[in-house]
Order: structure tokens, then sequence, then C-alpha cells
């Protein structure tokens, strides 16, 4: 049965290509809706488990198969379609050809013709066949197979009514996306004079009718889209078709300028998902010299966000001195290979000279290369422990920077190191000007207190400990009970967005000065600058929103999602924030400790040495404490309003050793 059955598929579609064939060109004066009743009767009986029988002839000449169609049919139904006389007189009465009924007798499935010699002589001899077996079916199997023949004829009409109304509404949209497809231009020039969200009208209806992915139109309505939104300053809502407009291929023509959107929407909104990675599959080689300067600097850039070093230097080393980013090009090289993966110290001190020089040579100069290649180039000779080539660098940070306070501080650090007490202390001095009191620096007292320590100035080491407690360790509990009880990162970034102008009594968290800790961090900053392009994002799609329709709602979501997501983000970081300041402080205490006990010990050696010997002991310079240590000219620190920027690197402690030499 199964074998029969399936050249009996075979056979139907063979017989369904010849009649469509035959009817569309003589039959053309047949409407649509028959000739799709045809095909779908064709199908049912090919993939039907019911046998051929005379309803199902009946039913092939009102769809109006042709005869060669029919009498296809009955060859492929083999032996079990049988009928009599009488079912061929109604076949006639129904419509059916003499050519078919013929063919019925010729292939031998009527039964009850006598086909006996004339003679009236059995076939075989004298022996008379077996009587057949009675054909008659009872009532029970009668209504059986009307029900089965009505239950197939009205699936057939079923599935041929789908099957127009699909047909129809595919005309209607294929002429409706003609029409569209014609408006593409005028959203272009629409585009272009600004009128950026009836645009997006054309543009979203274009695509809603599903054209030819990848094909002309949707290449241009994808673009016109992302164009339109980024410049109506939904950004998001321009990421994603501008993400499908680049990877359809640097050979497009508007992958340059999508490419130029991509780097905006990167500062931006901080978009960067790991799929743009496949832009580096693309074949960049005909675009012009200039493009690919930008290209490989933003993914030397893409590459380095992700932590992928080796990577980055790859595309960052591509960018030409011609180009305008190759200064910044040379200073994110440098850090990359200070990257222990890497750990190429010497090609990276070559990369922030280097980028130093190229940002010097800029017009006007690039003062914010310029500063960090200075810090660059100071920390690392920091780290390689040589200090005077260390506060050179350090030295050349303009005192009106935002970096000048860690500058100063570090430089503090450097004197220190190389035990240069009389400079170390100076900028120590300068960094208790209100010009630092926002800065969080709790390790200035800790290092005040050990370069006192090693003066054998052991009240004023003392004194410094004592601020270290007062401004930082008494403050400690309250951070530390505020992580203990919040655990929602949203609380932790809802706390920072509103203690601006708070002061430590009317916060009811960390106070004042762990907070600017966090407002200082450039992390925390590039989060918060994301965070209020976002809303800014959700505010001109709220203005639009119902002239978007689906996509603005869709896009609205997409930006809450994103703000959420980021909220959270920045939550987590002020979270681990005040987690490591936390723990800092923690371990400057117990490094404040330390000190104490060193103080205490050091104290009593040295009066020790000073009974047994009276006359070595030196004479007591002038005293001063860590907040009122002097400079070298004997200037007082009163801040009246006043005090000496330009000058920070210049000041000197008069202070001497009161250590007694054994």
């Amino acid at each position: 049965m199964a074998g029969n059955y399936i050249s009996i598929c075979t056979s139907w579609f063979a017989s369904c290509r010849e009649t469509r064939v035959y009817r569309m060109n003589s039959v053309k004066k047949q409407s649509r809706l028959t000739s799709v009743l045809v095909f779908i009767a064709i199908l049912m009986l090919a993939t039907s488990a019911f046998a051929l029988d005379k309803n199902q002839i009946i039913q092939m000449g009102k769809l109006g198969l042709n005869d060669k169609a029919i009498m296809g049919a009955i060859d492929s139904a083999g032996d079990e379609l049988s009928l009599t006389e009488e079912d061929l007189g109604e076949l006639r009465l129904q419509g059916i050809s003499d050519a078919v009924i013929e063919h019925l007798k010729i292939t031998g499935h009527v039964k009850g013709l006598d086909t006996a010699p004339a003679d009236g002589a059995p076939a075989d001899g004298d022996v008379e066949p077996a009587p057949a077996p009675s054909t008659e079916e009872t009532e029970e199997e009668k209504a059986e197979r009307l029900a089965a023949e009505k239950a197939r004829e009205e699936e057939i009409l079923k599935k041929a009514q789908e099957l127009n109304q699909e047909k129809a509404q595919e005309d209607a949209r294929q002429k409706r996306l003609e029409q569209m497809a014609r408006r593409l231009p005028e959203a272009a020039e629409l585009v272009e004079a600004g009128d950026n969200m009836e645009a997006a009208l054309i543009y979203l209806e274009f695509l809603s009718l599903q054209p030819e992915e990848q094909g002309e139109s949707w290449y241009e309505a994808k673009f016109g889209l992302a164009k339109a939104s980024f410049q109506e300053g939904i950004l998001s809502g321009a990421s994603s078709p501008l993400l499908e407009v680049l990877l359809a291929g640097a050979d497009r023509p508007h992958f340059v300028e999508g490419f130029r959107m991509l780097r905006k929407l990167t500062q931006e909104i901080g978009y960067r998902p790991p799929v743009l990675e496949e832009l580096t599959k693309l074949y960049t080689g005909d675009l012009n010299a200039e493009f690919l300067a930008e290209f490989n600097y933003y993914m030397g850039k893409f590459f380095f966000d992700y932590n992928r070093s080796d990577l980055a230097i790859e595309y960052l080393q591509k960018v030409p001195n011609t180009a305008p980013d190759y200064p910044e090009a040379l200073y994110v090289m440098g850090v990359a290979k200070l990257d222990p993966t890497v750990n190429d110290t010497a090609g990276a001190l070559y990369n922030f000279r280097d980028a130093i020089i190229a940002g010097e040579a800029e017009p006007g100069g690039n003062e914010e290369i310029l500063q960090l290649g200075y810090l660059a180039l100071a920390r690392t000779w920091y780290e390689v422990g040589l200090y005077d080539v260390a506060l050179f660098y350090y030295l050349k940070v303009p005192s009106d920077s935002s970096r000048n306070a860690e500058s100063v501080f570090e430089q503090a650090w450097s004197y220190f190191m190389k035990n240069d007490t009389k400079r170390a202390l100076g900028i120590l001095h300068t960094l208790h000007s209100p010009l630092y009191e926002k800065w969080y620096f709790p390790d200035l007292f800790i290092l005040e207190a050990a370069t006192y320590l090693n003066l054998c100035k052991f009240d004023q080491s003392q004194v410094a400990l004592g601020e270290f407690t007062k401004r930082y360790l008494d403050k400690q509990p309250r951070l530390s009970e505020y992580l203990a009880n919040t655990t929602e990162p949203k609380d932790y970034w809802t706390y920072m967005m509103t203690s601006s102008g708070k002061s430590d009594s009317e916060l009811n968290g960390p106070p004042r000065i762990f907070v600017n800790a966090v407002l200082n961090d450039l992390e925390f900053y590039n989060i918060y600058r994301v965070v209020q392009n976002l809303q800014k994002e959700r505010a001109a799609l709220e203005a639009n929103v119902g002239a978007l329709g689906d996509f603005g709602n869709v896009v609205l979501e997409r930006v809450n999602e994103q703000l959420e997501t980021k909220i959270e983000e920045g939550g987590i970081l002020v979270q681990q924030k005040f987690s490591d300041l936390d723990k800092e402080l923690t371990d400057w205490d117990l490094k404040a400790t330390q000190i104490s006990f060193e103080i205490d010990s050091e104290s009593k050696r040295q009066l020790e040495t000073q009974l047994v010997n009276p006359n070595a002991a030196p004479k007591k310079a002038a005293s001063g404490t860590t907040i009122t240590v002097v400079a070298a000219d004997w200037q007082s620190w009163d801040f009246d309003g006043e005090y000496w920027v330009d000058e920070v690197p210049n000041y000197r402690s008069s202070l001497r050793t009161e250590c007694v030499e054994q």
C-alpha cells in the first residue's frame, strides 16, 4: 500500500504541472479561484490516504480538470478503482466525457462487462470461474463513505479559500510595497531637510511590508530610518537599523556615513555590542585612507574596551600619523602594552612619548592627550623606581587641570620614595588647602605620619594620625552600616543622584567625603553621562511616540530597558566603589596602627639615647604640625579667599630632623 501511495503522489504532481500549463495556454477564461481549486484538489487527492472512487472523478470534473489529468489519476489508482455500469451512467449524467468513460472500460476499472469469447466458451476450458464476492455495501458503510467524501470536499474548499485569501493579501502587499518604494526618495529628501519623524513614518511603513532583505530598497530604508532617528536624538532607535546597514557590507553606499554615526552612538550611549567584531571580517581595502584610519582606530579602541589588548594594538598601529586620531591611538596603544598579557613597558613608554609629541603638533595642541601622556609617563617611571624622571613628567600637568590633584599627590609619594623630606612635606602641606579639600586622599595623612616619623617628629606624626582618624576613620562606620543594610544597586544610584548639595548631616548614608570619592571616579562619570543621554533620548521619544506608532513604542521600551540596565550597572559600580573605600580604610587603619607602634618604639629609643648621651641631642627646630607646616619663605596659610595654585610645586618644609644618632 505504501508503494502505491508514493507512485500516486509522483504521478499526480506530474499531472498537476501539465494541467497548469494546459490551463494557462488554453482555458484563460477560467477564473483565478477555479485554478486555485484545481491545484488544491490535485494536492488533496495526491496526498490523501483514500483510494480514488466515482465521487472523486465527478469532483475532478466539476473542478475543471481536463480529460488527460483525470485519465492520469485513473491510471495511478491501480486495481483499487472498481466501478459498475450504473456508476458509468452516473458519471455521464455528472458531465464526465465519453473519452474518460471509455478509458475506464479499456483499463479494466468497470466490473460486469461481457469480456467472454463470442461463442460463449469459458476462456480456460470447461472450468467456470468462481463467483466474485459480493461488493454491495451496507447502509453503515455507505454513510461512512458519504461522510468522508463530504469532509474531503469541505476541506478542499476551505484550503482553496485560504489560499485565495492569502493570494489576495499578497497581491495587496506587493502593490502597497511598490507604492511605498516609490516614496523612498521623498523620505530621503525629508531627512536631509530635517523632517525626521515624517521620513521615519515612510521608512517604517515600507519596512513593515517585508521587502526583500538585503535588497536595494530595504537597504535604503534601513539607513534612512537610522539617520532620521539619529538626527532626532533617538539614538537607541538608530542603533538596530544602523547595525544592519553596516553588516550588509563595506561595499554598500552608506557604510562610511553609517560608521561615523556608529562612533557617535558609542560615545553618547556606550553602544558597542560584541557583534561589532563582525565588521573586521568585511573587506575595506577599497575605501579611502582617511576612512581606514577612522575604522582602525575605532576597532582598536573597541578591542581595548573588551580587554583584548593584542587585537587593540594590531588595529591601533595601523592608524597613520596624518590621522586626527593618531595621538589618541598612540596613547591607547601605550596603555594596552602595559597589560600583563602584553608586558611591553619599553614600548608603552615610547608610545606615550610619541603621543605627547603628536598632541603638541596639533593646531592649538591636544591638551587632553598631553595631560594623559604626562601622567602615564610619570606613573610608568614611578613603577620602575626612577622617581626623578617621574617627577619631571608630573610637574608638566597644568595646575588648572582636573588631573592636577592626582599629579600633586603622586608627586608627594615620589619625593617620599626618594627621601626628599622637605619637598614631600611641602606638597603635603599644599594638599591641605581648600583647592584639594574635596579629593579623597586618606593615605595623605599616613604618608605625613611616616614622613614625620622619619624625622623623629613624633608629636607631628601623632597629629597626622589624629587627622586621619578624624577625617576618615570616624566616618567609616556610617559607610560600613550603609553597605550592610543596602543591597539593591538602584538604591546606591539613587543615593548618589540625591546627594548633590547636601551636607553630611543631611545625608542618611555615606558621608560627603565618600560620595566625592565616587563622583571623582572616571568610570562613574562615563556611566552617569550615558544615563543622562538616555534620559534625553527618552524625552525625545515620548514627544514623538504617537507619530512613530509601534516602532516608537518598541524603541521607547528598549530605551527604558537600557536606562534600567545602565542604572543597575551604575549602582553596582557605586556599591563596589563604596566597598573598596571601606576595605581601603580598614587597610590604612592597620598601617596607621603600625606607625603608631613605631612612634612609641622609636620615641622610647630616642629618649634612651638622649639619657645615655645628653650632648647628642640636636637643636630643636621650629615647631610645626601637619596642618601648619610652612613654606620656605615662611608664608602663612590663612586662606582668606586666595591661595597660590601656581606655586604648589615650589613649597618646601623648613623642618629639620630631630633624630639622635647613636
